[in-house]
């Protein structure tokens, strides 16, 4: 782990982020306030579960995953965290508490912004904090669908849902990149590692993905999407 200034401030990363967008110069310089930015190296830990939740985090480049520790050391993933995405909001606002881990997957840069000042901010501009709830209100209903689909689909269903997901949303690519393994693909589908494999295989059998190496392509979507429905 790497902490220093990396970051100018939060009135040039106003031209990338698009939730600060809505903020004024002042309300800038309340978020900039006591903030700094860290370069974590791949697999090390930026949230850890259970600790006092202090800041909001904004991923400002890089890759991360985020997951629930559950019994016997068993991972849950909830999501992929990509640039510009705010990550802490559940315990900031909740127990105090972060309820989920948060780790690199690759070098990655990330800003800690003081939660007294963001909800400082958020009390000031109602422009603001409306797209902060609309933000938060998207990722409680992402949570919903993964609920439905990790409670009432088999694994087929359950592995169809993680590509589409990770190769539309994530990667707006085809091709799922290497950084994302085949645990990884367990772990955000609640099955082994072992299930998860024979699965992928089955579906680069039925020519509806393509293998290659650790990259994953879809090249059927819309059989995935039918394997989805199905499943």
């Amino acid at each position: 782990m790497n902490e220093k200034k990396l970051c100018e401030g939060c009135d040039k990363c106003n031209q990338k982020a698009p939730l600060f967008k809505h903020l004024s110069k002042e309300e800038l310089e309340i978020v900039n306030r006591d903030r700094y930015s860290v370069s974590f190296h791949e697999g090390e830990v930026i949230l850890k579960q259970g600790i006092a939740a202090k800041s909001i985090i904004s991923v400002i480049d890089g890759f991360a995953r985020k997951y629930m520790e559950g019994f016997n050391e068993r991972k849950l993933i909830l999501d992929f965290v990509k640039p510009w995405q705010l990550v802490g909001a559940p315990g900031v606002h909740n127990n105090g508490k972060y309820s989920y881990s948060v780790v690199a997957i690759r070098e990655t840069l990330v800003c800690f912004i003081d939660a007294n000042n963001f909800t400082e901010v958020i009390g000031r501009n109602g422009e603001f904090a409306k797209e902060y709830v609309r933000l938060c209100s998207g990722n409680y209903g992402r949570s919903l669908e993964r609920m439905v689909s990790l409670s009432q689909k088999q694994m087929h269903g359950r592995i169809a849902d993680a590509l589409i997901y990770l190769s539309g949303e994530i990667y707006e690519s085809n091709k799922i990149g290497a950084e994302i393994s085949r645990q990884d693909i367990a772990d955000y589908t609640s099955m082994s590692k072992d299930s998860a494999i024979r699965i992928l295989k089955e579906f680069e059998r039925d020519q509806i993905i393509q293998l290659e190496g650790k990259t994953i392509e879809v090249i059927d979507g819309d059989r995935l999407q039918s394997v989805s429905v199905n499943g």
